[in-house]
């Protein structure tokens, strides 16, 4: 795991015959350098989906592979008040995390070094920042297969975050890297292409495909950023009950803006739009 810790979590698999990196995070930091020394040959990036803290290093690999319905999104970059409104993110999280800190220390001592965000690089102007747009070498489809000689990442195309969203299986290990399909913080139906109904068949689809058959569940996000195979009925349960209108609902603050309503269950929760007036 090469971790923006609680940000967002991106994962290198190395096989005999080569790596793949899942995911390029914010662009914040140089993730190349951090990847380098580990992955002995240069790694192929595979995109989860097209948001930007997903691809943001994208730029500085040779070869990136999206879902085909990702694609044109690399192209265009995030639209505009996204960035600036995670940077407001940031800056009101890391004076915030300090306090967190603090009562961590004298109370709870549930942070590790993996879980504990690292300060923005020397010099880094967040009212700067950008997230270059990227062209993908390569675009996928259901069930295509990376091969790294002893080790095989298949594609599962798991829309409902996003149109484009893939999970992928490293079938020899038995590790499933979620994207943003699967999470232990918010898990948000909430953006302007999410669907509900799609994340309830794709969350039940890899509940009945690989409760049996993973044995490790990884997530781009949150610090508990692992969980093991029963938690993927857990969520796709959630997921029914909300399709179903069974769930009680809140109102929370949107990440991108705007107010937003979150179902809480036990290691999770689901942010999905504000109902119409």
């Amino acid at each position: 795991m090469l971790a923006e810790p609680t940000l967002v979590n991106s994962y290198l698999v190395r096989g005999r015959d080569g790596s793949v990196l899942i995911d390029t995070g914010l662009g914040i930091g140089n993730i190349r350098a951090a990847v380098e020394p580990l992955s002995g040959t240069a790694p192929a990036v595979i995109n989860t989906h097209h948001h930007f803290d997903h691809v943001g290093g994208n730029p500085q690999f040779a070869r990136v592979a999206i879902h085909e319905l990702g694609a044109a999104m690399l192209s265009t970059g995030p639209p505009g008040p996204w960035l600036r409104l995670y940077a407001e993110y940031l800056e009101a999280m890391y004076p915030a995390f300090d306090r967190y800190c603090e009562l961590d220390d004298d109370f709870f001592d549930l942070l590790t070094d993996l879980t504990t965000p690292r300060p923005l690089p020397p010099g880094f102007d967040l009212g700067a920042w950008v997230v270059a747009p990227s062209t993908p070498t390569q675009t996928l489809v259901e069930g295509d297969v990376f091969d790294l000689g002893d080790r095989r990442i298949r594609v599962l195309h798991t829309p409902g975050h996003t149109p484009d969203s893939i999970c992928l299986f490293d079938e020899t290990e038995g590790v499933l890297f979620c994207g943003d399909t699967v999470n232990t913080g918010p898990i948000l139906a909430s953006m302007p292409d999410s669907d509900l109904e799609a994340f309830a068949r794709s969350t039940r689809r890899l509940a009945d495909e690989l409760s049996s058959e993973a044995r490790l569940v990884l997530m781009s996000h949150a610090s508990r950023y692992r969980a093991g195979p029963d938690f993927l009925r857990v969520v796709a349960d959630a997921f029914e009950a909300m399709v179903g209108g069974e769930a009680s609902l809140s109102s929370v603050s949107n990440p991108l803006g705007g107010l937003a309503l979150q179902s809480r269950w036990d290691g999770f929760s689901i942010v999905v739009p504000p109902r119409e007036e």
